[in-house]
């Protein structure tokens, strides 16, 4: 049988290929973004080519794969585009939409045919296609941005991964002061003056604890930022902390016999009482079309479902080449193939029977891909989880709330971790590091990043409204943004007269502006937060 993660498959985040691998001397850069993801790409893409402020040539970005895209992972499987991450957007959904409809003016057609609005999102959901209707994968926009980015000179170091950020001497918010990033494998030292972080939860959590993205420093916003980098996982509560997995699916037809045969163009389908279990959508597996020609190949997506809800898809887990490397395995196993077929066959034998066909004809699938993302500690791209995650999740017990977040509120939350530590200019924006359902955003979109990121590219480099970005959405946004800012400029002169003690993190305005969101936030916690933050509301 047939196993590889790579060999005969295209990945189309990896189109570019870096002019820049590895050095053997110090890299000089203003700006160092570690992590290629969507916040990664868009925030080098914004500063050097959509506002400019930046000369490109100083701003590098490190991703410590051989691919951008991070968890917006599009494949060429045969001729289809399959994503076996990210994949879909809400026009409402300014950041990403308005980059992909407004600004590159990419194609886009409903995800769901009918135009139905999601049930999670109570919107409709829109996918991004190519002249020919086909599914182009959620990475075309990353890819572009790439693109304009290289073209003006930014520079790109694939197969880096961060291993610790050091002090480089000097004050990073005065002129000559800068951090040390150390990374793996040979990567080199680089000496950066900015640094900011596209870095999923695992990946920060393995930094070198000596690494000053951890501030020691005495305020109590320091703390919360600590705490949460290295000590507040979600879903981990508990005296045995598990891995959980995202888990998706696709079974490769040579025709889309759910749609010629029994007219199944859109829907779901569920049966995990029996093995392989399925938790599938017909509308969401691409479909190769050409002319008059019979459809084909196609991709039928037997399931998408999370472990925390579905702990029997577990099932698939023995098929994946390497849990914690590459999520994508595309494999001819019969082992999986045939029984996956007759479980599929069986599931739809009285549809096929009421149309006057026999299930039991209809030929195996080509191969099978599976996108399978854990939570496990040592996984490159893991599976996507922001904190407070436990309000998404319907299985009792199967997500714990976070201790270390008792009495802390969703804008302490996102004040804290936007910026680690100041005085050295390292800031951090990934979806797994943002507050679940806060502003009415759930995990795990591409959005969270960018809001994230878009914050703190106007906060600390000054950027203008992008003229393709709605107006009311980005002030909304960037109106906390601002705030944020402000409280920091009074807080640090408020350190500079005060005793560690009486460092005051927020101003009155923000603690009553936190005090708002109380409500919400206070759900479970770590005392020495949680007791730091009820002193310092009882001060302001």
């Amino acid at each position: 049988p047939r196993l590889t993660t790579m060999a005969h498959v295209h990945l189309v985040s990896s189109f570019l290929a870096a002019p820049w691998t590895h050095a053997s001397e110090p890299i000089q850069c203003t700006t160092a973004i570690v992590g290629g993801g969507w916040a990664g790409v868009y925030s080098a893409w914004r500063l050097a080519v959509d506002a400019a402020v930046a000369d490109a040539s100083s701003v590098c970005l490190f991703e410590a794969r051989q691919a951008v895209g991070g968890r917006t992972y599009s494949v060429d499987v045969d001729g289809l585009t399959v994503d076996i991450g990210a994949y879909r957007f809400g026009m409402s959904m300014h950041l990403p939409a308005d980059l992909i409809v407004n600004h590159f003016k990419l194609e886009t057609v409903c995800y769901e045919p009918s135009c139905s609005p999601d049930a999670e999102m109570n919107a409709t959901l829109y996918r991004i296609v190519d002249a020919d209707g086909h599914n182009a994968g959620y990475a075309t926009p990353v890819r572009a941005m790439l693109r304009e980015a290289l073209g003006r000179g930014v520079r790109v170091f694939y197969r880096h991964e961060l291993t610790g950020i050091y002090d480089g001497g000097g004050d990073a918010l005065a002129e000559g002061g800068a951090s040390l990033l150390h990374f793996a494998g040979g990567g080199g030292v680089v000496r950066a003056s900015a640094v900011l972080l596209n870095l999923p939860r695992q990946a920060v959590e393995r930094l070198d604890p000596a690494s000053v993205v951890f501030d020691r420093g005495p305020s109590v916003r320091a703390k919360l930022a600590t705490t949460i980098l290295t000590n507040c996982t979600p879903c981990q509560a508990g005296p045995v902390a598990e891995a959980h997995e995202d888990v998706k699916v696709y079974a490769i037809y040579d025709h889309p016999w759910w749609v010629s045969k029994l007219g199944l163009a859109e829907g779901t389908f569920a049966s995990v009482d029996a093995d392989p279990p399925l938790v599938g959508r017909y509308h969401d597996g691409p479909i190769r079309r050409r002319g008059k020609e019979p459809p084909g190949p196609a991709a039928l997506e037997a399931v998408y479902t999370f472990t925390l809800e579905h702990p029997q898809v577990k099932w698939y887990l023995p098929f994946v080449r390497d849990l914690a490397g590459e999520p994508l395995t595309v494999t001819t196993d019969p082992a999986l193939l045939l029984p996956l077929h007759t479980r599929l066959m069986d599931y739809h034998r009285a549809a096929f029977a009421a149309r006057g066909y026999n299930a039991s004809a209809e030929p195996p699938p080509r191969e099978v891909v599976l996108g399978i993302w854990t939570t496990d500690k040592l996984a490159l791209l893991p599976s996507p989880t922001s904190s407070m995650m436990h309000v998404q999740t319907s299985r009792p017990g199967a997500c714990p709330a976070e201790p270390c977040l008792r009495g802390v509120t969703p804008r302490q939350y996102v004040d804290a971790v936007a910026t680690p530590n100041s005085r050295r200019r390292i800031h951090l924006a990934n979806n797994d590091f943002t507050w679940t359902g806060y502003q009415g955003k759930p995990c795990c979109w591409a959005e969270q990043s960018l809001r994230a990121v878009e914050r703190i590219l106007v906060r600390e480099w000054a950027l203008p409204r992008p003229a393709w970005l709605d107006k009311q959405y980005w002030t909304d946004l960037v109106g906390e943004a601002d705030a944020t800012a402000a409280s920091a400029a009074s807080s640090d002169a408020a350190a500079a007269v005060a005793s560690s003690d009486d460092a005051l993190p927020w101003t009155s305005s923000d603690a009553a502006a936190a005090a708002s969101d109380a409500a919400g936030g206070a759900l479970a916690s770590g005392a020495g937060v949680a007791e730091a933050l009820a002193t310092l509301e009882r001060r302001v």
